[in-house]
């Protein structure tokens, strides 16, 4: 019970404070570990990236490294990436095709199944007394797939995956598999950032900040183009103009800042979706045409083709609205976060189309991407800023739009509206709060329900 009371002092949805200590916590760090990421479900892959059978891809849960094998059923199997024997990795590409697996330090080899198939001196040394059938790899406990999003979980007992991602989970994986028959490209950009992970996470919600962090990225030749623009159209800064408020104004962008609709989702077990409508992107090609497609509509609802904003699957899924991309959080240390970018096109666009998105993807997220180094910055200074010892006695403060976000019930969805706000943030802290103190599933699911007011 005292635990939960501190973790209550550390996040406050009533006065929207945040302690520091989350941040840079070593002993924090370590409950993570232990109560939202070996329990929740965890996206591993997408189906497209294991279609044939002995296709693997390499993922994390945690700390832990797991491979995900298309089987010989056509199946997915999700197991850990070390050897029953001394612990060893039995895989050290990050995907490929295989028949089987080998651990190189004494060479005990497992089918794509995990079943332990061969032990060097089997006869000789274990006088063929060792059940190989007990010493298999271990297994993830449950894995399952969404609309060709393969998520695991490591608790047998957590609910079902689509019960957990719940009405504002699903759409937000909806906003990429509505857009047609989607895979994911070769190559996952993979790099860290010296920040805590719930400071990246949180910052998807964030549309405070593009006018004053990215306005480098909409000069002439950064991003050099938006998305209704051909690829040697450049931005021309005299239709760039900033209001009285400090708002960046741009044609086929919007006003970025304060003075754009919004529309922030809150979902279950702290899923979340935050940023503009359909109707304010001001570009009906880029985002909006797909969206028109019976296929997104259906898949959508009513309510949810005209949130345009970005989705967060709690803890570290993040999806990208308008670059079509997937990204991945994903904690090494209290100081430390892997990024990881997974772009998704359709198959069936023309060749160009597809480069083009690529290219632009690449370019405004990843490595060199121009909008992460901005924020990657921002991020690991707010994380140094943690650990000193009178800095951290600060709080974060979360207070735009505090206690004035009336929640609407419709379509299944929990949504509030409005102008720019810290409402997603608010909510993913409250749930990460809730997470932390342990409840069972059903306390958690209870504690994690959208009320009448954020």
């Amino acid at each position: 019970m005292s635990q939960s009371i501190e973790i209550d002092e550390m996040v406050s949805l009533e006065r929207g404070e945040i302690d520091r200590r989350i941040y840079s916590d070593p002993a924090i760090f370590e409950l993570e570990m232990e109560r939202i990421f070996a329990r929740s479900w965890l996206f591993l892959c997408h189906e497209s990236q294991i279609h044939e059978p002995g296709d693997f891809f390499q993922s994390v849960m945690g700390r832990d490294n797991v491979l995900v094998v298309r089987q010989k059923d056509q199946t997915v199997k999700a197991m850990l990436n070390t050897c029953a024997h001394r612990g060893n990795a039995v895989c050290r590409a990050e995907e490929g095709n295989t028949k089987s697996f080998l651990c190189t330090y004494h060479g005990w080899s497992y089918g794509i199944d995990g079943k332990l198939l061969g032990v060097p001196g089997f006869k000789t040394f274990y006088a063929g007394q060792l059940d190989k059938s007990k010493h298999g790899l271990a297994q993830v406990a449950q894995v399952a797939s969404y609309k060709g999003f393969i998520f695991g979980t490591h608790d047998i007992s957590a609910p079902p995956l689509e019960q957990f991602l719940g009405a504002t989970g699903r759409l937000g994986l909806d906003m990429i598999a509505a857009r047609g028959d989607m895979a994911v490209v070769p190559g996952i950009q993979k790099f860290i950032i010296d920040c805590n992970w719930k400071i990246a996470v949180d910052n998807l919600f964030d549309w405070y900040h593009p006018q004053i962090t990215h306005v480098s990225a909409f000069s002439p030749g950064v991003l050099g183009l938006d998305p209704g623009r051909t690829t040697t159209e450049k931005i021309d800064m005299s239709d760039v103009n900033m209001d009285s408020g400090g708002a960046l104004d741009m044609p086929g962008i919007g006003i970025i800042g304060t003075k754009f609709d919004q529309v922030v989702v809150l979902g279950e077990y702290g899923h979340a979706i935050g940023g503009p409508t359909a109707s304010s992107l001001g570009n009906p090609d880029f985002d909006k045409g797909w969206r028109a497609t019976p296929q997104a509509r259906a898949a959508l609802g009513p309510v949810g083709v005209e949130v345009a904003g970005h989705p967060n699957i709690f803890p570290t899924t993040w999806v990208t609205s308008v670059t079509g991309q997937l990204s991945l959080r994903i904690p090494r240390s209290p100081a430390q976060t892997e990024i990881w970018w997974f772009t998704l096109v359709d198959r069936n666009l023309p060749r160009e189309t597809r480069d083009f998105i690529v290219s632009s993807a690449c370019r405004v997220f990843g490595p060199a991407g121009v909008l992460e180094q901005d924020d990657g910055e921002n991020w690991s200074q707010a994380t140094a800023q943690t650990r000193g010892v009178a800095s951290r006695r600060m709080k974060h403060q979360l207070t735009m739009g505090l206690g004035r976000g009336k929640i609407i019930k419709e379509g299944g969805l929990a949504r509030v509206e409005g102008l720019t706000n810290e409402h997603g943030q608010l909510w993913t802290y409250h749930s990460w709060a809730q997470w932390m103190k342990g409840l069972g599933w059903e306390e958690l699911l209870k504690a994690t329900t959208p009320g009448e007011y954020i």
